[in-house]
């Protein structure tokens, strides 16, 4: 199993909840006052200007970004012409590719960081760069407009981050052993 595989699986089965995510998981009822009763748009005028608009509330989800598409093309295309030349064998040219897409990942979870230490409100609480996720703490519309931008390609339940990186830290064991086997029957 590739690695796109396990991030296209990874997302498909989470799409749902990231939308219960985003909208709050609101079920539709009216807001409640503290008396229990249901509020409506007519309700207390003054206490829709009380609330500060710049306010937001915070929400603590997990963000998948992805490297440079340009410089990954550019690096499959470069990679391309050397195995046409026969510079690079197949498996060299994929384990090269391999390689830069993970340094490109690693760069585009430190650019987010660093773009987040600059903004109000944002921080980072945990970071993946391998895997090219980071949990991150935020106000709601920090997370939209990561998404409109193009600087995420996913948001996701921030318990995700972790069953995530398990995941992976898992199959990582997994194939060093198979590894490890390979090495000792060979011998």
């Amino acid at each position: 199993m590739t690695d796109g595989t396990n991030r296209r699986s990874f997302l498909a089965t989470t799409g749902t909840s990231t939308a219960a995510a985003l909208a709050g998981c609101s079920g539709g009822s009216p807001p409640q006052t503290d008396d229990g009763n249901e509020t409506t748009e007519n309700d207390d005028e003054s206490e829709a200007e009380a609330t500060d608009p710049t306010e937001a509330t915070q929400a603590t989800l997990t963000l998948q970004v992805q490297p440079d598409q340009e410089a990954l093309t550019t690096a499959q295309e470069n990679l391309q012409e050397q195995i046409e030349e026969g510079e690079l064998t197949r498996q060299e040219a994929q384990e090269e590719l391999q390689s830069t897409q993970a340094e490109l990942t690693a760069e585009a979870v430190r650019a987010y960081e660093e773009t987040a230490a600059d903004a109000d409100g944002v921080s980072v609480e945990d970071a993946g760069p391998e895997y090219g996720l980071l949990r991150v703490n935020a106000p709601a519309a920090t997370f939209v407009r990561g998404l409109q931008d193009g600087d995420v390609s996913a948001v996701l339940p921030s318990e995700y981050y972790d069953q995530y990186i398990q995941q992976q830290q898992i199959q990582e064991q997994i194939a060093t052993q198979q590894e490890d086997n390979g090495n000792t029957t060979d011998g």
